[in-house]
């Protein structure tokens, strides 16, 4: 198997642990590309449409993009109107109805290689035991 291959089956890996220790009923998450700032959405997970496949999210844009940047988790209760990211990726999101969004970074050696989303359909609070268990779905991956 390829490396690559290799990181993909971790992040589905990953994706799988997160959704059943935090009960969220979305995630997804990809691979930082080889020499890029951006992460490349290859793994979806719970998902009603394919609006997220392939999508393509640069360092410092939308939730993903910040979680990037900051090498630390973010969190949003509702996607489409937070002042605390900015927004190109809002079209895809809605697409797939998503509100309330965690993005985990995925870091080996002190760099992202990958990122982890879970999601919920409605706008509410993601608590702490849900970030928590994100982050440790994280840190599986990362170990792996």
């Amino acid at each position: 198997m390829a490396v690559d291959a290799v990181d993909a089956a971790q992040i589905r890996s990953a994706l799988v642990r997160l959704r059943r220790t935090t009960g969220l009923p979305v995630a997804f998450g990809g691979l930082v590309e080889s020499g890029r700032r951006q992460v490349r959405i290859s793994e979806l997970s719970g998902t009603a449409t394919t609006a997220l496949s392939a999508l393509a999210v640069t360092a410092g844009n939308g939730l993903g993009g910040r979680a990037v940047a900051l090498s630390r988790p973010c969190a949003v209760t509702d996607y489409s109107v937070s002042r605390q990211i900015s927004h190109e990726y809002d079209l895809p999101v809605a697409a797939e109805g998503l509100r309330s969004v965690l993005a985990v970074p995925v870091v080996v050696r002190r760099r992202v290689r990958g990122v982890l989303y879970g999601a919920l359909r409605t706008a509410q609070p993601l608590g702490d035991r849900t970030l928590s268990a994100a982050v440790a779905a994280a840190r599986d991956a990362e170990q792996a």
